[in-house]
């Protein structure tokens, strides 16, 4: 027995293979209509849809053949996929001295012909054969050979169809993921463009109700400004986020100066906090770095501090780091009206948004607390709520690095 060659080019022709994904995947019906086919055409009792991997050959279909691979050393469509032949034939294996002593002919299932024509893909690599057996000796006539190699044609376009069906299928995957993010992101614009709509609302109506003299009237004109400007620039964040996130869906993990990072928070959330008379604090040291999603980061602290704002009057807000491990712990810490332990647990567990009035009778959706829950997840942290009521709420998030 002659082992069959290995083909020059046979690292990418098993790459290629595998780019297939069709080894050890389960019988089809087209694929055994063909090798069923290919018999009756030839009239011959045994044929094989063959793909040879690394050291062995597959059946995607079979018929007459008891198992569903074999040794690629003792294959015939292994010698089929270096032949320079349309088909390769064995018109009587006991008569050929590559063939005479190899088990498939000594023993089950005794084959003496053989007529193989290779699997070609669109990279012009062989991949396997479809090829006809027989237990006596035989030869193809010209129909018949013809016929073989249109089969053969076709299981080689099937092939390909496959791949172009799983790419279909992950390019509406990639639409459906997209359409998601985009409705995600509309609910985050408006579900952000609240708070500081509300904030301007409050301003004006502080200006119509209330005598101020000309350096009240400038600094609040100032303030105005900025949460026009930081809601210009907090749109411009989604929407960078949004469209990265469209891009790879993928985390873009950095380093972050956090103290720094915070300041640019507790500036843009200055105006709403000054309108309940919070006092906003940065506890957080200057050499703290943290390697994290700035965009989704920006985004949990950013409504965490609002709902801070939104349930606290005449107190304070702060923001502290501490370390568990390797891992950051932020803090927001109120000193407002505090969360029930039922609210607690709807917040961290329930699977509807839940929201509840501010001191201010500001009314929310749930929407914030349940995208944060969602971002947390994305970057592999977690959340956790301490609070009395009437004393306060301490919300740690674990940044995990």
């Amino acid at each position: 027995m002659i082992f069959p060659n290995i083909p020059a080019n046979e690292r990418e022709r098993l790459l290629d293979l595998a780019n297939h994904e069709i080894l050890d995947t389960p019988y089809e019906e087209e694929y055994d209509e063909i090798v069923h086919l290919a018999s009756s055409i030839c009239k011959v009792p045994m044929s094989t849809i063959t793909l040879i991997d690394t050291h062995r050959q597959w059946f995607k279909a079979s018929k007459e053949m008891k198992d569903r691979e074999s040794p690629r050393e003792t294959s015939f469509c292994g010698h089929a996929i270096v032949s320079n032949e349309e088909i390769f034939q064995i018109e009587d294996a006991w008569d050929d001295e590559r063939f005479f002593d190899n088990p498939l002919v000594l023993g089950d299932p005794h084959i003496r012909f053989y007529a193989g024509v290779p699997l070609i893909s669109k990279n012009g690599f062989k991949l396997g054969t479809l090829c006809v057996l027989d237990s006596k000796p035989n030869q193809l006539n010209e129909e018949q050979s013809y016929a073989l190699k249109v089969l053969a044609l076709q299981v080689s376009k099937m092939l390909e169809l496959r791949i172009q069906n799983k790419l279909l299928e992950s390019q509406r995957n990639k639409i459906e993921q997209q359409n998601l993010l985009l409705s995600r992101m509309i609910s985050i614009i408006a579900h952000d463009v609240r708070s500081p709509i509300g904030a301007l609302k409050s301003s004006i109506e502080l200006q119509r109700t209330m005598e101020l003299d000309e350096a009240e009237k400038k600094e609040l004109e100032t303030m105005l400004f900025s949460v026009l400007d930081s809601t210009a620039v907090m749109l411009d964040n989604i929407v960078d986020w949004g469209n990265t996130a469209i891009r790879d869906n993928k985390v873009n993990n950095e380093p972050i100066q956090l103290k720094a990072f915070v300041d640019v928070l507790l500036k843009d959330a200055q105006l709403s906090a000054a309108l309940k008379k919070n006092t906003l604090i940065n506890l957080i040291q200057e050499d703290t770095t943290i390697q994290s999603d700035k965009n989704i980061l920006q985004f949990i602290l950013r409504n965490l501090l609002a709902n801070a704002i939104k349930f606290t009057k005449n107190g304070s807000i702060s923001i502290s780091t501490s370390r568990k491990e390797n891992n950051c712990i932020i803090t927001i810490e109120d000193t407002g009206i505090g969360i029930t332990g039922d609210a607690i647990q709807k917040l961290l567990y329930g699977t509807e948004q839940f929201t509840t009035p501010g001191t201010n009778n500001e009314k929310g959706s749930g929407l914030g607390f349940t995208l944060i829950k969602e971002f947390l997840n994305r970057i592999h942290s977690s959340i956790n709520i301490e609070s009395a009521v009437g004393k306060g709420t301490a919300i740690h998030i674990l940044i995990r690095q």
